[in-house]
């Protein structure tokens, strides 16, 4: 398929999205955190786990094995799975306040963790290994945990990780927010072409070039698929902190709830 064909497929799923009257985001901050009282309130709702993933992406010589130590909380212990798949530069907390509330209606069992080298987590910062501490993630919900029906929500490099990973692993659906297409070695452009579970995508219109990788995204995807496009540029978790922070969340969560 042409590259204009694929730009004009990806400008005409844009343009609907653009036309919804949203209002204009002043004074958007690039690095929002939840406040100290809500990571606290969120950490005595919730409890601690230690999630252990491959310390590589490719066995060591000679047959050996090692591991690095993950930092994660479990909020709620409903029957449906979510994983909740952070960005860069955040760490799971900014998802301890969306995580506490989706806990409490009594559907799901939320998982947050940090990838290697972030937040509590061991190793070293290691963005090859972002599909494989996920893959460790999925692995402690279905086997730890017992929940067999999982869904995996990932903002930013987590979104892109999120939709790689659910073309390997059996999963109810993906949500996408300001999800790059590409984050080497992931190409999301590429998995979303064979990824038919239901699929959320989320980005603000001038988060770019996430908006434009969005659009191209949503346009090679087959069905089932949702998408939204916010005013201003607010990226990955910053749009939980922000002005259509009420709407973000609860399109994310109708989005569970109806698959």
């Amino acid at each position: 398929m042409g590259g204009r064909h694929v730009l004009r497929r990806a400008l005409a799923w844009l343009a609907p999205f653009a036309l919804v009257p949203l209002a204009v985001a002043c004074g958007e901050s690039k690095s929002a955190e939840p406040s100290p009282a809500a990571v606290a309130t969120a950490e005595a709702l919730s409890r601690a786990v230690t999630i252990t993933a491959p310390s590589g992406t490719t066995p060591e010589a000679g047959g050996g094995s090692s591991s690095v130590r993950l930092a994660g909380h479990i909020f709620g212990s409903g029957p449906v799975g979510v994983i909740l798949v952070h960005g860069r530069p955040t760490d799971q907390t900014a998802w301890f306040p969306y995580a506490t509330q989706l806990a409490a209606s009594g559907t799901y069992t939320v998982l947050t963790f940090d990838f290697r080298g972030f937040g509590d987590s061991k190793g070293e910062k290691d963005f090859n290994a972002v599909d494989t501490d996920l893959t460790a993630a999925y692995r402690y919900m279905r086997d730890d945990l017992g929940r067999s029906r999982i869904f995996l929500v990932g903002a930013s490099i987590g979104g892109t990780a999120s939709l790689v990973v659910a073309t390997r692993l059996p999963v109810a659906g993906v949500v996408s927010i300001s999800s790059p297409g590409e984050f080497p070695p992931l190409d999301a452009t590429e998995a979303v072409q064979k990824l038919a579970v239901p699929k959320l995508f989320i980005v603000s219109k001038n988060d770019v070039p996430q908006a434009i990788d969005q659009a191209t995204m949503v346009a090679a995807a087959p069905q089932p698929k949702e998408a939204v496009v916010y005013e201003g540029t607010l990226h990955g978790t910053d749009l939980l902190q922000g002005p259509h922070a009420r709407e973000v969340e609860q399109r994310i969560t109708a989005f569970l709830g109806n698959n």
